[in-house]
């Protein structure tokens, strides 16, 4: 939308008084931190060595990655953390350079498809997801043991959204299992949540706060690349999020035909120039739509 100067003045003094409101409405000090950037973990970047690791991570911290976030350490019977896995070159050029490390846990290929059974189902399911996350934890401290990564927290690749805040008495058992998950874990957890206009941003917040503790942080998808609502409510729910609560901004749209395998393609020079200007922390998603990425981890799978 084109306004004028003063209207874009307008508009963020807005934004950040009613953020600011939240804020204290959720019981937490305004701040901003550092950019940590996301890396999924595919087979197909099993051919990368160690060296163009160092290239490819050197260069994000060049263009302002602070710590390097693993969406997740096992992805079905594929595991990423053992010393012969797809991703060993890149936990020893990790070890060389020592960066900071969110480690992730547990996710399920059939993760989506599973969360859409009945309560009932639903909560045996998600149990079960958080038991294995707690077990690749177990496996991801002897690799630690073994070689000094700098740890900073761990992730939980088990996203939230609308659906998981109804009824009332799930989002009470659901706050109730992950308090349980973060108190068994001594450094920071994380968990991202999506909003899919399924709820009104107000009863979304509210319900996303309540899951929000001194050991469990919150973090928020922008939705830029995804596109799962229009813009117009897009704008209006990042208005009125917290400037607490880090924002993960896409780097990436969303390019797959409908109910296709995704594909997401790297953003336009003028959608980078149009990146949203907010109080938030921020966490990027991901590292291969980066530059510092180009022509080394491959967006699609190879032919």
């Amino acid at each position: 939308m084109a306004v004028s100067n003063g209207g874009r003045f307008k508009h963020r003094s807005a934004r950040f008084i009613i953020a600011a409101v939240l804020s204290v409405l959720m019981g937490c000090p305004l701040h901003l931190s550092a950019d940590p950037v996301f890396y999924q973990p595919l087979l197909r970047d099993q051919k990368l060595n160690t060296e163009q690791w160092r290239q490819i991570l050197t260069r994000a911290q060049q263009q302002g990655m602070t710590a390097l976030v693993l969406q997740w350490g096992q992805y079905g019977d594929v595991r990423f953390y053992t010393a012969d896995g797809p991703s060993a070159a890149l936990l020893h050029a990790l070890e060389q350079l020592q960066i900071p490390l969110w480690l992730g846990l547990y996710a399920a290929p059939d993760y989506f498809q599973q969360m859409e059974q009945p309560q009932p189902e639903k909560q045996q399911y998600f149990k079960q997801q958080l038991a294995l996350s707690l077990q690749v934890r177990r496996y991801w401290l002897t690799v630690l043991k073994q070689q000094p990564l700098v740890l900073k927290g761990w992730y939980l690749p088990m996203e939230l959204n609308d659906t998981d805040f109804t009824p009332l008495s799930y989002l009470h058992w659901l706050k109730q299992e992950l308090q349980s998950v973060s108190l068994l874990i001594d450094q920071p957890l994380a968990i991202s949540l999506y909003f899919n206009g399924k709820l009104e941003p107000t009863s979304w917040l509210s319900a996303a706060q309540q899951l929000k503790t001194d050991r469990m942080q919150i973090w928020v998808q922008d939705g830029a690349g995804a596109a799962l609502v229009s813009e117009t409510q897009r704008q209006q729910f990042l208005a009125m999020l917290p400037c607490t609560v880090p924002l993960i901004r896409e780097l990436f749209r969303q390019n797959s035909a409908p109910d296709g395998i995704f594909k997401g393609r790297t953003l336009t020079a003028s959608e980078r120039q149009a990146k949203q200007d907010t109080c938030h922390p921020s966490v990027y998603f991901e590292l291969r739509y980066m530059d510092a990425a180009a022509g080394l981890l491959p967006l699609t799978e190879p032919e």
